[in-house]
């Protein structure tokens, strides 16, 4: 499931700094366990590469992140996802149904608002 119809650099922002000012691998939002798995970071002034790592970014890494990935239960019943957030795209795996990843999309877009 590809969702590609928004801005979502404000989501990758907000998780970022939630994982790596806090620490913490796991969070509870309502229904989903949302747990960091990675992220993408750009690299050198033109951005033209990119690493990926499994710790937490750094401080001076934070705002270069391009894609912050998770697994997230609660979506679907019984199942664990991999969610990719882009500033661009919102990528689900195993596919689902579209109006459960916007549900879930939603839900986090509203978590933003007491961080912004």
């Amino acid at each position: 499931m590809l969702l590609e119809d928004g801005d979502y650099s404000d989501l990758v922002t907000y998780l970022t700094g939630l994982f790596s000012i806090k620490k913490i691998p796991e969070v509870a939002m309502d229904q989903y366990g949302i747990k960091y798995s990675s992220a993408v970071i750009l690299q050198g002034m033109s951005g033209d590469s990119e690493y990926e790592i499994t710790r937490y970014p750094e401080k001076d890494e934070r705002e270069a992140v391009k894609i912050i990935n998770l697994e997230v239960s609660g979506i679907v019943p019984d199942v664990t996802c991999k969610v990719s957030i882009n500033w661009d795209w919102v990528s689900i795996t195993p596919e689902i149904d579209e109006k459960d990843a916007t549900a879930f999309v939603d839900k986090l877009d509203m978590s933003t608002f007491r961080y912004f």
